[in-house]
């Protein structure tokens, strides 16, 4: 669904994996259940988490952010502090902002 959803041919995407289409396709029928590594792979071309792939997550986390995070984590704590503090500043804006153009 994910791959369809991105218009991403199951050649493209088993080219990108380095699997055949055919393997591809029945790993999407699940007929077969792809190696941790392959599993790693897709999730890599299709941009999402590995939890996301395997439905352990509801939601589609975007790489980029996610890399984001991980760099603010390995921050000092004051750092990580004052980001956070940037951050919520700057979602609450967009809610609010939100919110008011739906009015």
């Amino acid at each position: 669904m994910l791959r369809k959803k991105r218009k991403i041919s199951q050649t493209e995407l088993a080219k990108k994996v380095g699997i055949h289409p055919n393997v591809l396709g029945r790993y999407e029928r699940e007929e077969a259940t792809p190696s941790i590594d392959i599993a790693t792979k897709l999730a890599d071309a299709l941009n999402v988490s590995l939890d996301y792939l395997v439905g352990k997550k509801d939601i589609e986390l975007e790489k980029n952010l996610v890399e984001k995070i991980i760099t603010i984590q390995k921050l000092p704590q004051e750092d990580k502090y004052c980001l956070m503090y940037s951050i919520d500043g700057l979602i609450q804006h967009a809610i609010n902002k939100q919110a008011y153009a739906h009015k």
